[in-house]
């Protein structure tokens, strides 16, 4: 693990917020030569914004981010940081999921 730099959490974006703060850390992990662990957004009991107004529980179905939803995150936010020399889409990303379960 003594190649890895800072961890990093990569949330959904919506239409009004798109955060890139996690682009900037892996982009300082990769100048300086380690690995960025990414550790992916889930939404599991989040409320309906409409029924919260009303003071209603009504939950939105689980999400959980796909690494294809995090990697073109990723990649959108190295272009609009306009850092495509050290992150574009010959940048290798490694995903795994669920792992030691049995399905």
């Amino acid at each position: 693990l003594y190649h890895f730099g800072e961890t990093v959490s990569i949330v959904f974006w919506t239409d009004t917020w798109r955060p890139t703060s996690f682009c900037e850390k892996i982009i300082e992990n990769r100048r300086r030569g380690l690995h960025t662990l990414c550790l992916l957004d889930i939404k599991v009991k989040e409320q309906d914004e409409a029924s919260y107004m009303k003071k209603k529980k009504t939950y939105l179905p689980p999400r959980f981010m796909t690494t294809s939803q995090a990697a073109s995150q990723i990649l959108e936010s190295a272009k609009e940081l306009q850092v495509e020399d050290l992150i574009n889409d010959n940048t290798l990303f490694l995903g795994a999921a669920r792992i030691g379960w049995s399905d």
